[in-house]
């Protein structure tokens, strides 16, 4: 099992720097706002889903949406992410190492690319079992990387890579609480979820890179840890008469969710060591409030279309208005039970994204693109992602 987990860790997280020696790195400056769990139909639309979750991403999203479904669903997923620069990026640096001068290369790479982010997060594999009141998840692998260039005591590569294991339970109820009308759906619900990390964070320089016969990347350098934790989920939807003076929220069919996430937020208190028997703890989950409101409009011939805004991760250190702000619309379309789909659109942290989605009997595709914020609030900067997911859904 060691053996297996250190060649996955260094096979997936540090493919770019493979020849790499990390003595010495130095610190990892990272500005961005990891996700425990991202979906590619709430990435189309702006990742403004916390109201919107009907479907098997409630347990993650909102689990109190999870009292208003009416059967089950199996979802077996495959989901990969990824920037269009990043392959490239990992052959020009194989050709460099190769090369007759493989450090004036590789420092002109470095240069050449300073501020640059380059980001994967292949692969995500999982299942999800969402049932009336209840649900239970298992994603055995949620592989990601982000890499930056920078200039903090030289050229380096910023190295920020997880692989997450997750197993979660989470249970909903409706509640007869009536605020505007008898009619009301009052729902609550919680996420039960152990997360087992490997975390690396590591500053390469330049010069390592260069190294001849230089050994594999190190993984006694990892984090790993195993932590359990829980979101709570507050969701209401108002029933508001379609005539007199609220007649235009009527319309519209509005439902708000706050979802607190990560409440314990107390670190990994169980190191099974299966990288090092000297690794650390990996950083906190840190805890986090999402708050959304969805809008239901009318439907018009095989189209259900919603409107979204969510502000995210509020109370993570590396909050700000607009990294939290997420804004998306939708339009599922449905011409037979065994053949629907979306088309979809928003903002994710100030940039565009859209997505698309369909189903064909049991098989169902999903793409997404999206902008992700990882600069500073002084110095924007954009990371534009697509996502791929294929899944069997019954």
């Amino acid at each position: 099992m060691q053996l297996n987990l250190r060649y996955l860790v260094r096979a997936t997280l540090v493919g770019i720097i493979s020849y790499a020696n990390m003595a010495g790195a130095a610190d990892v400056l990272d500005f961005s706002i990891h996700q425990e769990y991202t979906s590619t139909r709430a990435l189309g639309m702006g990742n403004a889903f916390s109201a919107v979750a009907e479907d098997y991403n409630a347990l993650f999203y909102n689990p109190a949406a999870l009292a208003r479904r009416k059967d089950g669903n199996l979802h077996m997923f495959l989901r990969g992410g990824i920037d269009m620069e990043y392959f490239s990026l990992i052959g020009d640096i194989t050709s460099a190492q190769g090369s007759g001068n493989p450090e004036d290369q590789i420092f002109s790479l470095i240069q050449d690319n300073y501020g640059n982010h380059f980001f994967s997060r292949i692969p995500t594999i999982g299942a999800v079992w969402a049932r009336p009141n209840w649900g239970i998840a298992i994603i055995p692998m949620d592989v990601s990387i982000d890499l930056s260039m920078h200039q903090q005591v030289g050229p380096q590569i910023n190295v920020n890579g997880y692989i997450d294991t997750t197993f979660a339970y989470s249970y909903a109820r409706n509640l007869d609480v009536d605020i505007v009308d008898e009619k009301d759906e009052f729902s609550v619900g919680g996420t039960l979820k152990a997360i087992h990390r490997v975390h690396v964070e590591e500053a390469v320089a330049a010069a390592d890179l260069t190294q001849e016969g230089a050994q594999p990347f190190d993984t006694d350098s990892a984090s790993e840890g195993m932590t359990i934790d829980a979101d709570l989920a507050v969701f209401y939807t108002p029933h508001i008469p379609k005539v007199g003076k609220w007649s235009f929220l009527g319309f519209a069919a509005p439902s708000f969710a706050v979802v607190m996430r990560n409440v314990f937020d107390m670190g990994y208190p169980l190191n099974f060591h299966l990288i090092s028997p000297e690794s650390g703890e990996p950083d906190k989950l840190q805890r986090r409030m999402d708050l959304g409101a969805k809008f239901d409009l009318p439907n018009f011939w095989v189209f259900d279309p919603k409107f979204a805004v969510d502000i995210r991760d509020i109370l993570h250190d590396n909050w700000t208005m607009l990294k939290g702000l997420h804004m998306g619309a939708e339009m599922y379309w449905k011409m037979f039970s065994w053949w629907k789909g979306h088309w979809s659109m928003g903002l994710n942290q100030g940039y565009w994204t859209a997505g698309f989605g369909a189903r064909f009997g049991w098989f169902q595709l999903d793409l997404a693109s999206w902008g992700e914020e990882v600069g500073t609030s002084d110095v924007p900067i954009e990371s534009r992602r697509y996502m791929l997911e294929m899944s069997l859904d019954f």
